[in-house]
């Protein structure tokens, strides 16, 4: 009986110490059952007529067990576990490992009994290696919203001017471009601690043309585009070489090829030498322009207008719109004024939000009238994170995929409920309202369900 007694308190003592260095630990215990279901489709869990078996779910190798404190337990190494015959009665067992230390674990019922089949989650942790994510998310927020992002050399997806995407931890090297934007070229460090979101604006770089001709009536082109007639500005126009073709009436009177740097804001000045007969079609435009239209009236010269300017009109439905003309602000609802010949940029802005920018063309001296977009939310994105990697992400019941996971695409005007789950844990279900322009994250805690 003495000898008994001593055997109870040496293992609680090994109990207490194992328990006090918590780098080992035993949960999800449950008893394998042997329906007939499973006999019938052969699933059912093997036996043993003298041992019980338990199947241990580690990542880990290199444990060993000793059952009850005295009897060392034969183990088998799997895929992803490790299977233990125990002997019959078994009520406590010792785990133990060269890096994590010694654990006894007690059996949450009675015992362990032969011919049973068990399963249970084998977890082990070092307490001197801290844990650090090695991979991270960044954002970016990009204007233009066309432009192209390159990651470390690799092409990135960006979709209505946000790019989400999940790297690792440490130093990378970034590329943004876009048609008539100076390219932008920096780094950014991702953490282990927090994503990081950047927002990235190009700076606009545009290159014009002007063309003056001593023929008042000459048509003039860019690149097939008219411009103007006698005069005239192009629109932006990326570096390099362009035709440059002047027509009176039907009859191309000058041909030549211009070369524009980048940036480049440049004019050149054709002479009555420069005259020389070219068989070419002339490009179809929707109208003439006689040389006397070229002429302002009075009351254009009153008001500041000059020959190579048209009278606009601008206007947007909400008389509480501001108008942007050229990245300036220029009235509410409505604005009316000349305003030269070439490319322009117009937009519209109200209660923090902005429509998409649209270019204006202006190409001859006739007067328009314009109707403006009422700027619209932008659509949102999702960031879905778990503590558990690879649960199933279900929007308003449809599959998107499994965490982490971003979703985009998403209106600011809609709830969405975004359901998580996973075998072996409780659903976690969520309603949602993304915001427009933004990322939204949405962090989830996911349980185990308990199986005593």
């Amino acid at each position: 009986m003495r000898g008994k007694y001593l055997f109870t308190t040496l293992l609680m003592v090994c109990l207490a110490t194992s328990l006090e260095a918590q780098q080992i630990e035993v949960d999800g215990f449950k008893q394998e059952k042997r329906t007939w279901l499973k006999r019938l489709l052969g699933k059912a869990p093997s036996s043993d007529k003298q041992f019980a078996l338990l199947d241990l779910y580690t990542t880990e190798k290199g444990f060993s067990f000793i059952a009850n404190g005295k009897d060392a337990a034969e183990a088998k190494e799997g895929d992803g576990l490790v299977t233990v015959k125990l002997p019959h009665k078994t009520r406590y067992l010792t785990v133990k490992h060269q890096v994590y230390g010694q654990y006894t674990w007690r059996v949450p019922k009675k015992w362990l009994k032969r011919k049973k089949h068990y399963r249970a989650n084998l977890l082990a942790s070092d307490p001197t290696h801290e844990y650090k994510l090695q991979q991270q998310w960044v954002v970016l927020n990009v204007s233009p919203g066309n432009a192209i992002v390159q990651i470390d050399s690799v092409h990135q997806l960006i979709r209505d001017g946000s790019l989400a995407a999940k790297l690792s931890v440490g130093s990378h090297t970034y590329t943004v471009e876009a048609p008539f934007y100076e390219a932008l070229t920096d780094s950014f460090v991702l953490s282990d601690t927090a994503k990081l979101v950047l927002d990235v604006r190009l700076q606009p770089v545009y290159s014009y043309l002007t063309v003056k001709t001593p023929w008042k009536s000459g048509r003039i082109f860019v690149d097939g585009l008219p411009i103007g007639q006698g005069e005239g500005v192009s629109g932006r126009l990326i570096a390099g070489s362009h035709q440059v073709s002047v027509f009176l009436g039907t009859t191309c009177c000058y041909l030549g090829q211009v070369d524009v740097d980048r940036a480049e804001k440049k004019t050149i000045v054709l002479n009555q030498s420069d005259f020389s007969i070219h068989h070419m079609k002339k490009p179809d435009i929707a109208h003439e322009v006689s040389p006397t239209e070229l002429i302002p009236s009075a009351a254009e010269l009153q008001r500041g207008a000059k020959p190579d300017s048209a009278q606009i009109t601008l206007s947007v439905a909400d008389g509480d719109t501001e108008i942007w003309l050229d990245r300036e602000r220029i009235g509410l609802g409505q604005w009316s004024g000349p305003l030269a010949v070439g490319y322009h940029l117009v937009s519209t802005k109200k209660d923090g939000l902005e429509s998409e920018p649209t270019e204006l063309w202006i190409t001859d001296t006739y007067p328009q009238e314009i109707k403006l977009a009422v700027p619209q939310t932008s659509t949102g994105m999702v960031n879905i994170h778990a503590n558990v990697v690879g649960a199933v992400i279900r929007l308003d019941g449809k599959l998107q995929g499994v965490t982490p996971l971003v979703l985009s695409g998403l209106s600011p005007k809609q709830d969405y409920l975004i359901t998580v789950s996973k075998e072996g844990y409780m659903t976690v279900k969520k309603r949602i309202r993304p915001k427009g322009n933004e990322m939204t994250d949405v962090s989830i805690k996911m349980k185990k369900i308990s199986n005593d």
